[in-house]
């Protein structure tokens, strides 16, 4: 006999001699023995029946007529159930006792918990072979720490549990044989870590503080690598009530990890370590334990949504990964190639899985692992088919194709323009670049551009409006990761340039790359205005440069940046360039004015601080556009 099967049941017994009697004033019922009691309500009918005909005998009274007419009777009613008008006192008898909160009740519910953990494994080794004699002991645990749940509402109070030895004792309890009760203790440190438990209004930092060492405390007594042992015993393919209550742990789990990324981004990195949850999680996303098989189960669309939270977070996290995870990552998208999500939880975890792959790839490690795991080849088949995918392959192929951020204590390593560098040890960048252009993926790029295709990809762009900076910046990568002169180059600027292969659709493909770049530096104009009129109304201080380079980039200045790439590059033909001059003086614009952009960008680059290049760029706008390109 199964003894979660037994726990599952309401135990009806009758109580421990003398548990009533410990229950001090204050102590929180359970909703098990409010529910067995009545909820403290006497109902009206059963009232009148046990008080039999004393009702008739007393002194002459009129009384209000039994058809509940009277004042308090049915039409003066509040309209609830003696089960709903119990529900609502047990929700007042809690609030009162979060008013009366302090240490000594704190202490008196880690009391409650001991001897609920000590009765629990005194019955389990007297009754081994007979779980219905300890099912009693096991409710009476889980009331205890469900009790431990009014901590969430004064965090404060957190120390108290330390103070007197009861964090040990929790996270043993992870590791209980009931399943459920390990849940119950996930479940309490889910709730204690929840930011509305230390993030309400009006609390300052202390709060914050109190749960960081609460939790770190328990990361000492090893509550991460027992929650990562729990996690896999946990089976969430159990078509049985077990099965639910399986899947709710992992919930709960993956939910403690939520929390401490926005508690505490270093404890998350040890929570992530101690688990081994990136192994865990390779796997879950790619595993759907709904009823077809097919479909995206809550779970596994909830481990998605974690992965691509944690290497977003912390780059020690990406770091970590493995080339495993990206493996998993490329497969799960890999179904996606001919398959439209059926509805908004698979959408959203398509676009999870395209996250992580983008933070993955930001790392030398992660855009090694993208190239050995041909991710290169599955964003060409993906941009073939006018589906979702089509779009969200050009955000991974812009984040593959960018250079890896420098480590903070180097200046920004120069980036290959004219030439690749030979002492340059990251090269994969350049790798993804001439593999991508090889396998033909600029006829399917440049088709993005364009936004050829039917109704059903023009309204995709509809609800993908980056796409367009996306692509621009992906022309702009492979102009700059590719040898000027060598035939991957000459491929991209075949493009933009008149050849015997392609006679036509360089005008507007030129026309195209102008008509953005138009578009983008009158947003930023714009917005160059209107910060000089809050300019003026405001105080000027010495932040002002950089908020107004914030306010630039949020109105499109880096595609603006990108598109002035393209174009410089292009308008080293003398043709594209004829053209480009025209279209540009249609637009109200010049290529002096590309050549500024261009200048700023690398001073600000050269610089690493925002805003430094708008100063530093009338400095160097006479090195002309080869020379700028010579520095990108």
């Amino acid at each position: 006999m199964d003894i979660s099967d037994i726990f599952r049941e309401v135990v009806t017994g009758a109580p421990r001699g003398g548990s009533q009697s410990r229950r001090r004033v204050g102590a929180a019922p359970s909703l098990r023995e409010l529910k067995e009691g009545g909820y403290g309500i006497v109902d009206s009918n059963r009232a009148a029946a046990s008080a039999g005909g004393a009702a008739e005998s007393r002194d002459g009274d009129e009384g209000e007529s039994s058809d509940g007419d009277g004042e308090g009777g049915r039409f003066f009613a509040d309209g609830l159930t003696v089960a709903e008008k119990g529900v609502l006192e047990w929700v007042d008898h809690m609030e009162d006792m979060d008013a009366a909160l302090d240490r000594t009740a704190v202490q008196r519910l880690v009391g409650q918990l001991e001897r609920a953990v000590s009765r629990n494994t005194e019955d389990r080794i007297a009754h081994a072979q007979a779980p219905e004699r300890f099912a009693e002991s096991e409710a009476e645990l889980d009331e205890a720490i469900q009790r431990l749940l009014v901590l969430a509402n004064d965090v404060q109070h957190l120390a108290v549990l330390d103070e007197v030895g009861a964090v040990p004792t929790l996270v043993g309890l992870v590791a209980h044989e009931n399943a459920d009760i390990a849940l119950d203790v996930i479940q309490l440190v889910v709730e204690l870590t929840a930011e509305d438990a230390w993030s309400q209004e009006g609390e300052s930092q202390e709060e914050r503080a109190a749960v960081v060492g609460f939790v770190s405390r328990m990361a000492q007594s090893e509550l991460f690598e027992m929650l990562g042992q729990n996690l896999r015993r946990l089976d969430e393919g159990a078509a049985s009530s077990e099965g639910d209550a399986d899947r709710q742990g992992v919930f709960q789990t993956l939910a403690l990890v939520e929390n401490l990324v926005s508690l505490d981004v270093s404890l998350a990195e040890r929570a992530v370590t101690a688990m081994d949850l990136l192994r865990w999680l390779e796997r879950r996303v790619c595993t759907s334990y709904a009823a077809d098989g097919a479909q995206t189960d809550a779970n596994r669309q909830y481990a998605a949504e974690v992965t691509s939270i944690l290497l977003q977070a912390s780059p020690a996290v990406r770091l970590e990964a493995g080339s495993g995870l990206m493996d998993a990552l490329l497969r799960c998208l890999a179904k996606y190639r001919k398959h439209t999500p059926d509805d908004e939880i698979e959408m959203e975890y398509l676009e999870n899985i395209v996250d992580s792959v983008c933070m993955l790839a930001t790392t030398p490690a992660g855009k090694r692992a993208f190239v050995e795991c041909e991710g290169v080849e599955l964003l060409v088949l993906l941009q073939k088919q006018p589906q979702v995918c089509r779009l969200l392959s050009l955000k991974i192929l812009d984040y593959a194709l960018s250079p890896p951020p420098p480590p903070p204590s180097q200046q920004p390593p120069p980036q290959p323009g004219g030439s690749v560098d030979a002492a340059d040890t990251n090269r994969e960048p350049h790798a993804i670049a001439r593999r991508y252009i090889d396998n033909m993926g600029l006829k399917y790029l440049f088709a993005i551009l364009m936004h050829r295709g039917g109704p059903a990809v023009k309204k995709l762009h509809k609800r993908y409006p980056e796409t367009d900076e996306r692509a621009v910046s992906c022309i702009a990568w492979l102009l700059r990761l590719t040898e000027r002169g060598s035939p991957p180059h000459w491929r991209v600027l075949a493009k933009f340039v008149p050849s015997a292969a392609d006679s036509l659709s360089w005008k507007p493909h030129v026309d195209r790359i102008v008509e953005l770049n138009a578009a983008w530096a009158e947003r930023v104009r714009d917005a160059d205005d209107q910060f000089a009129r809050r300019a003026n109304d405001d105080d000027y201080d010495d932040n002002g440069a950089e908020e107004r380079y914030l306010a630039r980039m949020d109105s499109g200045l880096f595609a603006l940046q990108m598109a002035d790439i393209v174009v410089a590059f292009v308008a080293q033909e003398q043709q594209p360039a004829v053209r480009i001059e025209q279209q540009l003086r249609r637009k109200g614009r010049s290529m002096a004015a590309v050549q500024s952009e261009l200048t700023e960008y690398i001073s600000t680059r050269a610089a690493g601080t925002l805003g430094a290049g708008s100063t530093n760029a009338v400095a160097s706008a006479d090195s002309g556009l080869s020379g700028i390109l010579e520095r990108l």
